[in-house]
Order: structure tokens, then C-alpha cells, then sequence
């Protein structure tokens, strides 16, 4: 029999977008510190809802932009989150209409080149944490 899966209360997605230039689109939420300003687009599943679905809801909700799931890149179990215990699923999307919206309803959404990305919220630590998987997994590929 195989081992109970681990417990959570909800599953988020997580989405690192891409656009044609090679940019990463963050969101800004008002109140961020200096030093660490960011988020990525993310949000909880709504009951029901397949994480890959909420990726590309919680893009264009938060952001304005309509993209496509490329893949999901990392799974994981955040706990501590301010609605419990989270699973989260991390996925590149790709812009394919829409416009960056400058008042979303957590702040600007902005597209950050790679090497000036901003740092992420620090309470904000599935975030970091997906960001950090994708920036590895990137570098691994263009070493290979």
C-alpha cells in the first residue's frame, strides 16, 4: 500500500511568466519593502479548480496578461501560510495577449530582465522558493 500523501489544506499556483524578451513578469503588492518589493503572480486554487487552471487565472487577474502553461517545474508543501498548509505547484506560463496592468488588485505588474530581478517578499516564502527552483532548473539547462 503506498504512504498516505502528505496533508494540506489547499493547493496554489505559483507562476514564473516569461515574455518574448526574456523578462520575468512580478507583481509590486503596496506596503512591500524596499529591498524586497516582489511577488509572483500566485494565488490559491479555488475549490475544484485544477492548479494549471488557476495559473493562467491568477496571471490575468493579477497581472493582465493572458498566458499559456508551459509545465509545472516544482511541487512542494509550504506550511505556515496564512491559510494553512499549502501545496504548491510552480509553472512556467508564456505571454500571449493582454497588457501589463499598472493597479491590479496587489499593485503594478511589471517585467524584470534576468539579471535585475527584484527580490521577493520575505513573507512571501513559496514564492521565493519557486522562484529559486526556476532560476536553478534555468541555469542547470544553459550549462548542459
Amino acid at each position: 500500500m503506498p504512504p498516505d500523501p502528505e496533508p494540506f489544506d489547499y493547493h496554489g499556483a505559483l507562476v514564473v511568466v516569461e515574455t518574448e524578451a526574456d523578462e520575468i513578469v512580478f507583481i509590486f503588492p503596496p506596503g512591500g519593502p524596499p529591498e524586497a518589493p516582489a511577488s509572483l503572480p500566485s494565488n490559491p486554487c479555488h475549490p475544484g479548480e485544477a492548479p494549471p487552471d488557476a495559473a493562467v487565472r491568477v496571471v490575468r487577474e493579477l497581472t493582465g496578461l493572458d498566458v499559456t502553461v508551459a509545465g509545472e517545474f516544482v511541487t512542494f508543501i509550504q506550511e505556515g501560510t496564512p491559510t494553512g498548509t499549502m501545496r504548491a505547484h510552480g509553472y512556467v506560463a508564456r505571454v500571449t495577449g493582454g497588457a501589463l496592468n499598472d493597479s491590479g488588485p496587489e499593485g503594478p505588474a511589471r517585467a524584470c530582465s534576468l539579471d535585475a530581478l527584484p527580490a521577493i517578499m520575505p513573507i512571501r516564502v513559496a514564492n521565493q522558493r519557486t522562484l529559486d527552483a526556476y532560476l536553478r532548473q534555468r541555469r542547470a539547462s544553459a550549462g548542459a
